[in-house]
């Protein structure tokens, strides 16, 4: 489990709460352990290659080698530079690339064309197996001719500043890269054996839309692709942490797109507005955006949801917490995990207003400092989007059960 980082000023009861849910829906969507549940009946009758690109692809690779055994010939991982500085793979046949995220780098492209040689060399009686996750689409970069990497980057970072879905995103990436669309599937051509496993970061699960689909090859696909995770397992990880805790979650909001201010306006109305017995909880999951364009402040969508939604709920006659978090422990350029805030920390005019200042800035990872509030985690291996929980408490309760320190 990846170390879970709070601000001093952060009081214990809020800390064991974040770190109970974090942990909770971290294990959930944990790769290798979803990849070797659904291994578990891929056959060990012939040699078999590994592709493996994205957020997870370490932690995946792991799982398949841990799988195959000695039927496991070799693999090229497409991973980021942080897990690959940690990573220890048993094996010497494996090929370990650091790259970049969310902007592709020459070392991406450099990577990528290591990942084709491989793809092409495998013999056509072995099997390949192929990992995506989070990022994959970055990674794996291969322009098409006449492309260069600086158009590249600037149509991502333009798209990303303004807060374009991901589907958008990946359409447009599919545009300029030879390897989306089937492109990979084309490379190997000759491996009629192959399978493909997703951790899903795109909303909706989509095999075509993740990572821009690079082994999807026909309709419907040849290749069969398996998505092992996604959003709402993790979802469902934080719904079974409030049955631990006897917190009433009577509503789940899956999918959830657009942007952060309808998200948290979303949250805070269905909290106030909840007849069950507290403490009830209400939580969304998907990947709510930020327009950040004409702005230059430190911060991203799930500070921002945060933020938003406490502020909604800054006026409520009731006890509240909120945490928010995404999963592959990056907000955007934050460099943070998430946010835990409570009603007792919006209790003063003045605080409420530097937070409105702050998020019409898009200065969202300063306030969090401020207000002690700050999540880290570093990066965390997954990526499923992300999450958030708001919970009201009984008037007799403080801002979190002792309960949630015994899970």
């Amino acid at each position: 489990m990846v170390p879970i980082v709070f601000q001093p000023g952060l009081p214990d009861r809020e800390r064991r709460l974040a770190r109970d849910c974090i942990e909770s829906v971290l294990r959930a969507v944990d790769p290798k352990r979803a990849l070797l549940a659904h291994l578990k009946h891929l056959p060990k009758d012939k040699p078999t290659h590994v592709l493996a690109f994205g957020k997870a692809s370490i932690a995946m690779t792991d799982g398949a080698i841990e799988h195959l055994g000695d039927r496991f010939a070799r693999a090229t991982v497409l991973a980021p530079e942080p897990l690959v500085l940690e990573a220890q793979f048993k094996s010497k046949f494996v090929a370990l690339y650091p790259c970049d995220h969310p902007l592709p780098t020459q070392r991406n492209i450099d990577a990528t064309r290591e990942l084709i040689e491989h793809a092409r060399s495998i013999p056509d009686d072995h099997r390949v197996i192929v990992l995506i996750s989070g990022g994959a689409s970055a990674m794996l970069c291969a322009p098409k001719p006449r492309v260069t990497l600086g158009e590249i980057r600037q149509t991502t970072q333009d798209m990303l500043k303004r807060g374009a879905p991901i589907e958008e995103i990946n359409s447009v990436r599919s545009q300029l890269d030879t390897l989306k669309h089937g492109g990979l599937a084309h490379e190997l051509r000759q491996v009629d054996d192959r399978f493909v496993f997703l951790l899903s970061d795109v909303i909706g699960d989509d095999p075509s839309v993740i990572a821009s689909g690079p082994m999807h090859d026909a309709h419907p696909p040849t290749t069969p692709h398996v998505i092992i995770a996604s959003n709402d397992t993790a979802l469902d990880a934080l719904a079974a942490w409030c049955a631990r805790n006897e917190i009433s979650s009577p509503h789940i909001t899956r999918r959830v797109v657009g942007e952060v201010s309808d998200a948290a306006r979303m949250l805070a109305v269905q909290l106030t507005a909840s007849e069950e017995s507290p403490p009830v909880a209400f939580m969304l999951g998907g990947e709510p955006t930020v327009n950040a364009s004409g702005t230059h402040g430190i911060g991203g969508p799930v500070l921002q949801l945060g933020l938003t939604t406490a502020l909604n709920l800054a006026d409520s006659p009731f006890d509240w917490s909120v945490l928010t978090l995404t999963t592959d422990g990056m907000d955007g350029p934050s460099q943070a995990a998430g946010t835990i805030l409570t009603a007792s920390m919006l209790a003063a005019p003045d605080t409420r207003q530097a937070i409105r200042e702050s998020l019409e800035r898009n200065d969202t990872r300063t306030m969090c400092d401020t207000l002690g509030t700050t999540i880290i985690t570093g990066p965390t291996g997954t990526n499923v989007n992300d999450v958030a929980i708001a919970i009201r408490w009984p008037d007799t309760t403080a801002s979190t059960p002792d309960a949630a320190s015994n899970t």
